[in-house]
C-alpha cells in the first residue's frame, strides 16, 4: 500500500551535508519515522547509533503524531514524473567543504569496505587523487543542483542550520506548516548535537568514522591549495553562486 504522498517529507541533498542530523530532527520534532534507503535488499543501514533509532521510528511515546509519518532522504535525482511529496527539502552546503569531507570519506571507506563492485573500485582509485576527487565532487555537486532546480523545494543550507540551528528549524516548521514549542525544538537539537551523536567537540576529527567528519564550516580552506581551488572554482562557482556561496 502506498503512503499519501502528504504525508511524506523528502530530504534531499548531494551528500556530505548533514542530512542525516536534519532529518534526525525533523523525525524527533514530527514524530515521524526515518527511512534511509541504503541497500534495502540486504537491510543494510548506515544509522547505525541505538539512541538514533529509538528516537526516529516515530513512535515516541506520550508524543502527539503530525500531519507527516515519514522522512526520506535520497541522494539522487529526481524522477522526470517526480510526484513522491509536495514537501522537499533540498540541503546543501559550500561545496568546498563537501569535497574536502568526501574525500576523507572515500579514504575511510577504503580502509573498511572492500570494492564490491567496477564502479567502487573507479570511485576508490579517483578518491585516492586529491585533486581528482575535488573536481570529481565540483561536477558531480554542480549537476546534482541543476537536477532539482524544476522541483519545488525549500531550500536549506548547511550554513544556516549549523550556525542558527533554532531559526532554521522554526523556518522548516513553517514551510511544513507544523507549530511546535520553542521547548520541543531546543530537545531535538540538544538530543542530536554534534556532540551527543559523536562524542566529539565540533572540529575534532574521527579517523576511524565516515559518518560524522569534524562539523564545522570552511574547513576547505586547510587543506584546498590555490590551484586546487582556482580549477574547482572554474568547475561549480556559477551553481555555487546561485545557492548563496560567494565563490570568486
Amino acid at each position: 500500500m502506498e503512503a499519501d504522498k502528504e504525508k511524506i517529507i523528502l530530504v534531499a541533498d548531494y551528500g556530505r551535508s548533514g542530512q542525516g542530523w536534519l532529518s534526525y530532527m525533523l523525525c524527533y520534532l514530527l514524530n515521524a519515522r526515518f527511512i534511509e534507503p541504503y541497500d534495502l535488499l540486504k537491510g543494510r543501514q548506515y544509522s547505525s547509533s541505538a539512541d538514533v533509532l529509538r528516537l526516529t521510528k516515530g513512535n515516541l511515546p506520550g508524543r502527539d503524531k503530525s500531519n507527516y509519518e515519514l522522512i526520506v532522504k535520497t541522494h539522487e535525482y529526481p524522477a522526470s514524473d517526480f510526484n513522491l511529496t509536495d514537501k522537499v527539502l533540498l540541503l546543501c552546503r559550500d561545496p568546498r567543504d563537501v569535497a574536502v569531507s568526501a574525500y576523507y570519506r572515500y579514504r575511510v571507506m577504503k580502509q573498511q569496505e572492500p570494492a564490491r563492485n567496477f564502479k567502487d573500485k573507479i570511485s576508490f582509485l579517483i578518491h585516492r587523487l586529491r585533486l581528482a576527487s575535488y573536481l570529481l565532487t565540483a561536477y558531480r555537486w554542480q549537476k546534482y543542483y541543476q537536477a532539482w532546480k524544476n522541483i519545488k523545494c525549500q531550500q536549506i543550507r548547511y550554513e544556516d542550520l549549523s550556525l542558527k540551528t533554532k531559526e532554521t528549524l522554526k523556518a522548516i516548521l513553517a514551510y511544513l506548516e507544523v507549530a511546535a514549542k520553542d521547548s520541543l525544538i531546543d530537545e531535538a537539537i540538544a538530543k542530536f548535537s554534534f556532540e551527543k551523536l559523536t562524542g566529539r567537540r565540533k572540529g575534532e576529527e574521527d579517523t576511524k568514522n565516515p559518518e560524522f567528519r569534524k562539523g564545522i564550516i570552511g574547513d576547505y580552506e586547510n587543506h584546498f591549495s590555490k590551484l586546487e581551488l582556482k580549477i574547482f572554482n572554474l568547475i561549480c562557482a556559477k551553481e555555487a553562486r546561485k545557492r548563496g556561496y560567494l565563490i570568486q
